[in-house]
């Protein structure tokens, strides 16, 4: 091999792994959603921390306060925060709305995408309330697993008694990968950077600990 073909080849090493370099910084700065099922986000959104076709876990007549979370299933913050929502819906479901949206962290949470699915699914059958527990009471069976738990999900809906081909339907349906994204877009609009993260009647709440979510309600309430 001559000396010039040597450079030559050295040269390509070096730009292939330069290629390489580049490559994997572009896909870590790929946009929410975009690598993960969901479609792009949609910049041109404008973004509500509420809307009228949202899944309520408690839903008064008249509701006195409104708390919205934006949660992933597969977090496990949102698994404990979980346990400050139950409580709060038991103390105050007959005053205070609950509102879950979907703001599924995918670059880190690989099956948060179907968790969103099957609760979405769920739902449409009126089991908005069973799927949201059933999820986070089993979060950690399914959350660790390797490979996708979409079969996980499915036997938790079978467990609930839903109609498995509606549900199917349901999760297979763009309609719904759709009405996730337009829930990520929103939070991602309002400038939420994690899970979980709550409004109470239309304002960001600053939580520190969960108990600050009661708290923050009851001063409302009062």
């Amino acid at each position: 091999m001559s000396p010039r073909t040597a450079q030559f080849i050295a040269i390509g090493v070096v730009l292939a792994f330069l290629a390489a370099i580049v490559a994997i910084v572009l896909s870590s700065m790929q946009a929410p959603g975009s690598s993960s099922g969901l479609p792009e986000v949609d910049t041109g959104v404008t973004a509500q921390v509420q809307r009228d076709d949202a899944h309520a876990i408690s839903s008064p007549a008249s509701p006195e306060v409104t708390v919205v979370e934006f949660l992933d299933f597969q977090c496990p913050a949102c698994a404990a925060a979980s346990q400050a929502v139950a409580e709060l819906k038991a103390l105050y479901g007959d005053r205070v709305e609950i509102i879950i949206r979907n703001f599924p962290l995918t670059d880190i949470h690989p099956n948060a995408l179907n968790a969103a699915l099957a609760f979405e699914a769920a739902a449409a059958q009126g089991a908005t309330v069973e799927m949201y527990e059933a999820l986070f009471a089993t979060q950690q069976q399914w959350g660790t697993g390797t490979g996708s738990q979409a079969a996980a999900f499915r036997g938790l809906a079978e467990d609930l008694g839903l109609d498995m081909a509606e549900f199917d339907r349901v999760v297979a349906d763009p309609a719904t990968l759709d009405r996730i994204a337009r829930d990520r877009d929103d939070a991602v609009g309002l400038g939420l950077q994690g899970t979980p993260s709550f409004f109470i009647d239309g304002e960001p709440a600053a939580i520190a600990s969960l108990s600050d979510l009661r708290t923050l309600v009851e001063a409302k309430l009062n």
